[in-house]
């Protein structure tokens, strides 16, 4: 039995409009616009380069079950290179694009199948006249589907390769919707080879084998939260061997959320030079790929007063934009946060015999688990954690993050009682 290769990809969302950037930068905007079908162009590419014996999309197709026409047409003619180069293509629809939401009256190419929302299909994979494997799959026929569609996979006794077209929310993925919420065990138990899941936007190889269980994650980012590279899953099955997996990135802009550490920088000079050079770092790192990046500035610096005045810290972040997106590639500085705090000499106010050393001090014996104050401070929040109805939910408070807060604690009231005026 000769080997089999195919592509697995999912979550296209074909058509995001990507509204924040493209109301601050139309030209980055529209840009973002045309990666999701630019993804997809890739991946296409991609399946006529390894000369792969089938494609499978497991769902998300679109980005909303009101799918435009201009993203089905699109679509359509990306399909249609597929079906020239002899590639035939398995469909499972999500929750995003639905069987009962709207779609155009388009013909699909030769060699387009798709999945039913009532049952689940078993399509033969058609190579020179015989049939080289089989594709089991089911498509969301509404929007919210909360049962378990694995269980309407059977075994099969067939003994070509069987690969499993799903899109579901497998395990307690708390980032994502528990659409046809299903278990790993649930999939183990039904005799498939593969399994090509939809729905997380992450690549994750649930399990290497018998069967294999993998998510190939959206082929381009749509959001802060979906960082790093997106792609699709080069695949290959060889009977008596483990799966051959190959994530291929495919995405044309990269989210990228980083921080920097800012405590030796002592002017706004140095405070650009270095944001410049850590951009820098992050360009190197990208594979060619355009950023759109979210950097959080950490540290003990001199210039946290200067920081958290909003006009200085939005001047300086329109400065830094005009020279980052006209760079190839170029970076979107999509936010700028805060998270430092200002440089004290504790040592010199614990000297001083005035109202602030007196606050020092207390924040002092706060900090220390072995004082008094701070057993005195455990008690009292005891009971708060253990009387409300989420308690179960939380971890206990260690001494380390009690400490913790008592030192950010004690920063904030230096700041409001020390600021400059």
């Amino acid at each position: 039995m000769r080997p089999l290769k195919f592509i697995h990809c999912a979550d296209l969302h074909l058509g995001t409009p990507f509204k924040g950037v493209s109301e601050l930068n139309p030209d980055i905007g529209d840009l973002l616009y045309q990666s999701t079908y630019a993804s997809f162009d890739k991946i296409v590419a991609l399946s006529i380069e390894e000369n792969v014996d089938c494609v499978l999309i497991a769902g998300d197709i679109y980005d909303s079950e009101d799918k435009s026409l201009k993203a089905q047409l699109q679509f359509r003619n990306s399909l249609s290179q597929l079906s020239e180069s002899g590639i035939s293509t398995f469909i499972a629809y999500g929750n995003h694009d639905p069987l009962d939401g709207w779609s155009a009256t388009l013909k699909w190419p030769e060699g387009v199948f798709v999945c039913p929302g009532d049952e689940v299909a078993a399509f033969p994979l058609m190579k020179n006249d015989e049939i080289i494997a089989m594709i089991y799959g089911i498509s969301f026929a509404k929007r919210d589907i909360k049962e378990n569609l694995s269980l309407k996979f059977t075994k099969s006794d067939v003994v070509l390769p069987k690969i499993g077209l799903l899109h579901a929310n497998v395990g307690t993925n708390t980032g994502h919707e528990a659409y046809s919420p299903c278990s790993i065990e649930d999939l183990a138990g039904i005799n498939m080879d593969y399994w090509a899941l939809g729905h997380v936007h992450k690549y994750d190889i649930l399990r290497a084998e018998n069967p294999a269980i993998v998510y190939s994650g959206c082929s381009q980012s749509r959001n802060p939260r979906e960082i790093g590279p997106k792609g699709c899953c080069l695949v290959t099955l060889e009977s008596g061997e483990e799966p051959q997996i190959k994530f291929i990135s495919t995405d044309l802009v990269r989210y990228v959320s980083e921080y920097l550490d800012i405590s030796t920088c002592v002017s706004w000079d140095d405070l650009i030079e270095a944001i410049n050079k850590k951009c820098d770092e992050i360009t190197d790192n990208s594979d060619g790929r355009n950023i759109i990046l979210r950097l959080s500035l950490k540290g003990k610096t001199t210039l946290h007063s200067q920081l958290w005045h909003t006009d200085s810290l939005s001047e300086m972040l329109g400065n830094i934009r005009e020279q980052l997106v006209i760079k190839e590639p170029w970076i979107w500085l999509d936010k700028l946060s805060l998270d430092t705090a200002n440089v004290y000499d504790l040592d010199s106010i614990r000297k001083e015999n005035y109202f602030i050393s007196d606050v020092v001090s207390i924040f002092d014996e706060l900090a220390n688990p072995q004082s008094k104050d701070w057993q005195e401070l455990h008690k009292k929040f005891q009971p708060l954690f253990e009387k409300w109805q989420g308690h179960s939910y939380l971890e206990e408070v260690s001494i380390e993050t009690l400490s913790s807060l008592a030192g950010s604690a004690r920063e904030q009231i230096l700041d409001q009682l020390l600021k400059e005026t």
